[in-house]
C-alpha cells in the first residue's frame, strides 16, 4: 500500500507535505521512547523535553489530517484509500508518543534496581522495540514488504514475550508491591508500543481494511 502511495504523492504539495508530518512523528516518538526506557532503567539524568515533545507530535498529527482533508477537498476522487492509510496510521504514531510518557511518569516515581531479575529482561526489550521504531520508519519510506512482514513477526513475539512476563511477575511472591507494580506497568505499555509498531508495518502489506491484522 505504501509503496504506491509515496510513488503517487510526491508531486503533490499538500500529500508530500503530510508523509513529511509522518516521518517527523517517528523520529520524534523514537526520541521520546529512548529516552523514557534510559529514564527507566536509570541510564540517562538530563532533563528533556518529552511533554513537549509529545504536543509537537499532537501538533504533526492534526496537520497531516489538514493537508489531507485539504487535498481530498480539491481531488475528492484521488487517492482516498492512500488518505485513508494515512489519517489511519498517524493515529498509531500518537500512541506511541502517549505509552512514552507513561514509561517516563513510571521512572519519575522507580527508581531502578538491577538486582531484579526483570530488570535485565526490561532493557533487552526496550532496545529491541526501540530498533523496531527505526526499522518501521525505514521501511514506510522505501515501501518495504518485506520488512513490514518481518517486522509484524516481530510485534507479534514481544507482544507474547510481555505477556507471559506479566504472568510471571503475578505470581512472583518474592517481589514487593510496588517493584510488581512498576514493572507490570512496564511490560504492558512496551507490548502497546509493539502492536501500535505492527498496526504501522500492516499498511505497508495489507489492504486498508486490514490494517492492524496479520497478512490473509
Amino acid at each position: 500500500m505504501f509503496r504506491d502511495l509515496f510513488i503517487w504523492w510526491k508531486e503533490d504539495v499538500l500529500l508530500k507535505g503530510a508523509l513529511e508530518g509522518v516521518d517527523k512523528m517517528i523520529e520524534i516518538i523514537k526520541e521520546m521512547f529512548n529516552f523514557a526506557t534510559e529514564s527507566f532503567l536509570g541510564e540517562v539524568k538530563d532533563e528533556h523535553e518529552i511533554y513537549e515533545k509529545d504536543k509537537s507530535v499532537n501538533m504533526l498529527q492534526v496537520e497531516t489530517r489538514k493537508k489531507v482533508y485539504e487535498h481530498l477537498s480539491i481531488n475528492p476522487k484521488q487517492d482516498i484509500t492512500s488518505s485513508l492509510v494515512l489519517t489511519t496510521i498517524v493515529i498509531d504514531i500518537e500512541r506511541v508518543g502517549d505509552y512514552s510518557k507513561n514509561i517516563y511518569e513510571l521512572a519519575l516515581i522507580h527508581t531502578p534496581e538491577s538486582d531484579i531479575r526483570y530488570y535485565d529482561e526490561a532493557k533487552r526489550l526496550a532496545h529491541h522495540v526501540s530498533s523496531l521504531l527505526s526499522q518501521v520508519g525505514m521501511a514506510l519510506r522505501n515501501g518495504d514488504v518485506e520488512k513490514a512482514k518481518k517486522l509484524m513477526e516481530e510485534k507479534t513475539w514481544i507482544c507474547k514475550k510481555c505477556d507471559g512476563i506479566i504472568k510471571g511477575i503475578i505470581i512472583d511472591e518474592t517481589m514487593g508491591v510496588k517493584a510488581a507494580v512498576v514493572y507490570s506497568l512496564l511490560f504492558r505499555y512496551l507490548k502497546r508500543v509493539s502492536a501500535h509498531i505492527g498496526n504501522i508495518a500492516s499498511s505497508i502489506v495489507n489492504p486498508f481494511y486490514r490494517i492492524g491484522f496479520k497478512p490473509e
